[in-house]
């Protein structure tokens, strides 16, 4: 009886089990599939995880990892991995709070900055930072940073009031005060006091700092190896440019140096490292298609200038400057000197677009392409067809071309020549071998700060006007009044013309398809970078 209820009862057990089945198989097989759908079940939920090895090519070993005793970018690039200052910079160049625990409190004379450091900090070598590390590092800085030595020609005294708090006097008001401490390049980075001490005026030797990554390894030509600081204390803010929060995903970062144009770029092709910048442009159109790799634009990084020469030689006459700048079509110069519009665009601004300090004062004077005028301007100057001797390096060749062909429509006579970089900086020097030279003008956080403002520069524009707006920005605290003074720059830079601006560009960088959470700003990082 027990038999026959359990053979029943497996039966019907065996029936339910078919319904079920066909009904499912008919759901599956009758209902329309939304669009979509099989995609949906295929996609896995990812997101930022720890662990692995990010290989990075730089093209040389840098000079030193001390960004105190160097500017270079491939110092500042590796160390500020490593170090932290008081300040950095946010996604437009403006400084923010890293070190410190916030904006300074600044006397009613503007003479009295007041840095109070955030809690819980701790040196690479488990020794907390306190406030008599900040002033060695900042006496140190001042003495051996160029950006440095120019905020301490104002530095009365740099103190430390208790174990949190550090007092910086003025001899004068300095509107570039929190962002001389916030450069990376060169930077004001905080380093423990006996380093300091024991480093006084030459580059250190030991790397300790506050930062993401700890310097383990230096082989020279072969690699710098960094691994993740565990008991790192990030911002309690979100990620913004250089600053907010940083995350140290990877076990290990390591940057290895290969000058070799073609080897930088096969290695990460092949899979053999992950990351590579300052990659031609002109090898965008093929590496963008490779399906194992990310090739990508740099933020803005600068701006492309034929600078002239103005203390001597036909130049120096602003009529002449002003029928140059008159002809040029700005466009096509870039596209045939620097190949796909992703890498450049036309802008009359002395500062970029991304800071706070981007202007279009001038605009009707930049970018005008208009040869008949050019030609008027120059009968006005009493141009007669004197040789003007151009100079250019490898890179800006074919800009210059380009602008050659234009002018030339116009009436210039143009004696272009091609030289390699090193020659042209050193020939640069003497006003009598030269007119004009092409170069690059890297972009700064501040207008002081900006190489085409700098009467010293070669080219030298040491207009009266333009060295006492410099000193009335260098001294004014008040944003909004600064922004006023570097717009009568900027409107003096399109009357006098020192410098054509021609057009802002960007650099190539390939990384590996596993590489995530990078963020192409115009200089290179890989906190809250990780691997999938």
């Amino acid at each position: 009886m027990k038999n026959k209820k359990v053979i029943s009862l497996l039966v019907v057990l065996m029936i339910l089990l078919m319904v079920i089945t066909a009904c499912g198989g008919q759901t599956k097989k009758d209902e329309p599939q939304k669009e979509g759908d099989a995609k949906k079940e295929e996609v896995k939920v990812s997101g930022p995880k720890m662990g692995g090895v990010l290989q990075v090519v730089i093209d040389a070993d840098p000079p030193t990892i001390d960004p105190h005793a160097s500017s270079t970018t491939l110092t500042f690039v590796v160390g500020y991995h490593i170090f932290e200052g008081l300040y950095t910079l946010d996604e437009q160049l403006k400084p923010i709070p890293m070190l410190a625990e916030d904006f300074p409190k600044i006397s009613n004379d503007a003479l009295t900055y007041t840095f109070k450091l955030r809690t819980g900090l701790k040196f690479h070598n488990g020794n907390s930072v306190t406030a008599e590390d900040v002033v060695a590092s900042l006496k140190r800085w001042g003495n051996m940073s160029k950006y440095g030595k120019s905020l301490f020609k104002n530095v009365e005294a740099v103190e430390a009031k208790d174990e949190q708090t550090v007092e910086l006097k003025l001899t004068k008001p300095t509107g570039t005060t929190l962002v001389s401490l916030a450069m990376p390049n060169g930077g004001a980075f905080i380093y423990p006091k006996e380093l300091c001490e024991k480093y006084p005026d030459k580059p250190m030797e030991e790397f300790i700092g506050t930062g993401p990554f700890k310097f383990v390894e230096w082989l020279p030509n072969q690699y710098i190896k960094l691994i993740r600081y565990e008991e790192y204390q990030p911002v309690e803010a979100a990620t913004d440019g250089y600053g907010g929060k940083k995350v140290a995903y990877l076990d290990e970062l390591k940057f290895i140096p290969i000058s070799d144009e073609t080897v930088r770029i096969t290695s990460v092709e092949g899979g053999e490292y992950d990351f590579a910048d300052f990659v031609p442009v002109d090898e965008y159109t093929r590496l963008k298609d490779d399906p194992n790799i990310q090739a990508i634009p740099s933020a803005p990084r600068a701006w492309f200038a034929f600078n002239f020469n103005k203390r001597a030689g036909i130049m120096s006459n602003v009529k002449i400057r002003e029928a140059f700048l008159t002809a040029l079509d700005m466009e096509p110069i870039l596209a045939a000197g620097y190949g796909d519009e992703a890498f450049w665009r036309v802008d009359p601004s002395i500062m970029l677009k991304e800071q706070a300090w981007w202007s279009d004062i001038g605009k009707e004077k930049y970018d005008q392409g208009d040869i008949e005028k050019a030609k008027k301007l120059l009968a006005e100057a009493g141009y007669k067809g004197e040789k003007i001797v151009w100079m250019s390096g490898p890179l800006e060749y074919n800009l210059s071309l380009a602008a050659k062909n234009q002018l030339e429509k116009a009436g210039f006579n143009i004696d272009l020549q091609s030289m390699e970089w090193a020659t042209l900086a050193d020939r640069r020097k003497n006003p009598e071998l030269w007119d004009i030279f092409s170069t690059g003008m890297t972009l700064k956080p501040d207008p002081t700060m900006f190489t085409a403002l700098n009467p010293n520069y070669a080219g030298w524009w040491e207009s009266p006007r333009l060295i006492k707006l410099l000193d009335n920005l260098a001294q004014e605290t008040e944003f909004n009044k600064r922004y006023a003074i570097m717009e009568e720059i900027q409107e003096l830079f399109y009357t006098e013309i020192p410098t054509v601006k021609v057009g802002d560009y960007a650099n190539l960088r390939i990384l590996a398809k596993n590489v995530k959470g990078f963020t192409s700003m115009n200089e290179i990082f890989f906190w809250n970078v990780w691997k999938e």
